[in-house]
């Protein structure tokens, strides 16, 4: 039973987006004001949530992520997603110093 209530989840979920992307892309001005109205709030709420679930602990370890049994200090991949598509590359990239940083590059094969 809990597989077909996640599949009928995740198809509610997937419906909705669909249907407002459909939306975004394909109604009139009129509609798409509608739509930055009322589904703008919605949706920052619900990422705020997913984030608040993936809150990193006095470690900087994900709390939902990290529940595996090595705990891996890796990046929330919610987090990278989050970052990825709401801020983009917008901040400059710096290298951090590590053991690979200092190794000399690969000679390019030809």
């Amino acid at each position: 039973m809990d597989e077909v209530l996640s599949s009928a989840l995740r198809d509610a979920v997937f419906g909705r987006l669909d249907y407002l992307d459909r939306l975004a892309e394909e109604g009139d001005q009129h509609s798409k004001a509608a739509l930055a109205d009322s589904e703008i709030v919605r949706l920052t709420g619900a990422f705020r949530a997913l984030l608040a679930d993936h809150e990193p602990d006095e470690h900087g370890r994900c709390r939902s992520c990290a529940a595996t049994p090595w705990r891996r200090r890796a990046r929330c991949t919610v987090w990278k997603a989050a970052y990825r598509d709401l801020v983009g590359d917008t901040v400059q990239r710096t290298a951090a110093p590590g053991r690979h940083s200092l190794r000399p590059p690969r000679p390019a094969v030809t």
